[in-house]
């Protein structure tokens, strides 16, 4: 299906999905069955990635299995202290979402506790003691980052039932099949199953109420979060600080929605030119589940705008972004150069002699300390904002390509960039766009040009000529 015959914007319903889904819905995998004979006090979720109280399919699951049961709600939410990358900036913005979130949680009737290691050891077995009291845990299922792998940890130690829901995309992953290698072939598999899963939630209340629930921990008093004081407390990378003027939060994600529809939504397909600033900004809100994709289509579908100008920016969210969803849960190896395609790694193979006009640490990287301004803007607003524009993210991808012995180390620098720096880093979406840069979910352009054989070539010398950014590069060109 192409593109163009591709209409998100007129699919869909208003009906709310059901709260308590059926057992065989494709978003519901069962994590562990729990000791025989366990019965606890409260139903418990964890959101792990969909750190929100408002249209969280795995939210409603959990508070309509509580209505169920006949049992109290109870919502454990936590921030480690060595998870990869962890940092001021990642910490500041996941804290300042809890704590705008912890009273919504208490309107969907759950007791509420955030819980804040200072070290790794003190983080270990409180899911396993919390499941002795648990009559069922709900949580989030996620293809990436270090939700496998503590997944995986919970099943060995939980003595309760552990439930995993998808609700990454709006479309469930488990319904894509395979590992889909463009763009042209998970589309029509979005759009024919739209009409069913484009639709709001029904959000209901925990009719039990709040959970009394012994917590292995001192739960972390939100409303007295003072974050300045409390972050050089903790041993995480202090080098990498908050963003000024990027609150974590479902409050100021649904903001940043409202004004992008409001006002630049039917700009959109002016959005590769970095000086009009049309973007939605809301990649780190999705990144850490502060907003939904569901939320946002739902918002774009029924906005007053073009046709064309919704279906642009549904594509995006609905396709490409799911596209990258399938490539993590699929292929184990989505942080790596394995799923570079074959005819990529030849090409780039075959070129592997060829001269580079230059050779840069990561440490200059790092420092967008190289010859290309564009390239150094782009790596300037990374540090500062936690952020690239969409477009330049590319231009900056491919740059570190050329300045690289093999594309290999170049992927491995790109990935600490980013995930190091970038709010929206460690995630699906953030892979797929930098092994773009490589080959992935593309195809060979000839004719071959030197470094990059047949991989699609970008330069910023070919950018600055087409795309409007001159106030960009006054801003971060150094």
């Amino acid at each position: 299906m192409p593109a163009a015959a591709f209409r998100p914007a007129t699919q869909g319903s208003d009906e709310p999905l059901p709260a308590r889904p059926p057992d065989d819905d494709p978003r519901l995998r069962v994590v562990a069955a729990g000791a025989p004979g366990h019965r606890g006090a409260f139903v418990l979720y964890w959101p792990q990635m969909q750190r929100r109280a408002r249209s969280n399919a795995a939210l409603d699951l959990a508070v309509a299995e509580a209505n169920a049961r006949r049992l109290p709600l109870a919502v454990y939410e936590a921030l480690r202290v060595d998870y990869p990358y962890a940092s001021d900036r990642l910490h500041a913005f996941v804290l300042e979402g809890a704590r705008g979130e912890a009273e919504a949680y208490r309107r969907r009737g759950a007791e509420y506790a955030f819980f804040l290691p200072r070290t790794p050891d003190e983080a270990r077995g409180v899911l396993g003691r919390l499941s002795a009291q648990a009559d069922l845990i709900v949580t989030d299922d996620h293809p990436a980052f270090v939700v496998p792998g503590q997944l995986r940890g919970l099943a060995r130690q939980s003595a309760c039932p552990v439930w995993a829901f998808d609700d990454c995309t709006v479309v469930p992953l488990a319904r894509l099949g395979p590992e889909q290698y463009a763009a042209r072939t998970i589309r029509p598999r979005v759009a024919r199953q739209l009409d069913a899963w484009l639709r709001p939630l029904a959000e209901p209340t925990c009719e039990a109420g709040p959970a009394s629930v012994d917590w292995p921990f001192t739960p972390l008093d939100l409303g007295a979060l003072d974050l300045a004081a409390l972050l050089p407390t903790l041993p995480i990378d202090h080098g990498v600080p908050p963003v000024v003027g990027a609150t974590g939060g479902s409050g100021p994600a649904h903001e940043r929605l409202a004004a992008f529809v409001r006002r630049k939504l039917v700009q959109y397909p002016e959005q590769s030119h970095p000086d009009d600033a049309v973007t939605t900004t809301l990649s780190p809100y999705l990144h850490f589940g502060m907003i939904g994709a569901r939320e946002v289509a739902l918002a774009v579908r029924d906005a007053r705008a073009p046709e064309a100008t919704r279906n642009a920016l549904l594509e995006q969210l609905l396709v490409r972004r799911t596209l990258a969803f399938n490539l993590a849960r699929e292929n184990a190896a989505h942080r790596t150069f394995a799923p570079v395609p074959t005819w990529a790694q030849k090409t780039l193979r075959e070129h592997l002699a060829d001269p580079r006009p230059h050779l840069y640490s990561l440490a200059q990287l790092e420092q967008a300390a190289t010859d290309d301004i564009v390239w150094n803007a782009a790596q300037r607003e990374l540090r500062a904002t936690g952020v690239i524009h969409n477009y330049l993210r590319m231009l900056w991808g491919k740059g570190v390509i050329a300045w690289k012995k093999t594309p290999e180390e170049a992927l491995d620098d790109l990935l600490v960039l980013n995930d190091k720096w970038a709010l929206d880093g460690r995630d699906p979406n953030t892979y797929a766009s930098l092994l773009w840069c490589f080959g992935k979910h593309d195809r060979p352009w000839g004719p071959a040009r030197p470094i990059f054989g047949t991989v699609r070539y970008m330069s910023t010398a070919n950018a600055r000529k087409k795309l409007r950014m001159e106030t960009y590069l006054a801003r971060w060109g150094g």
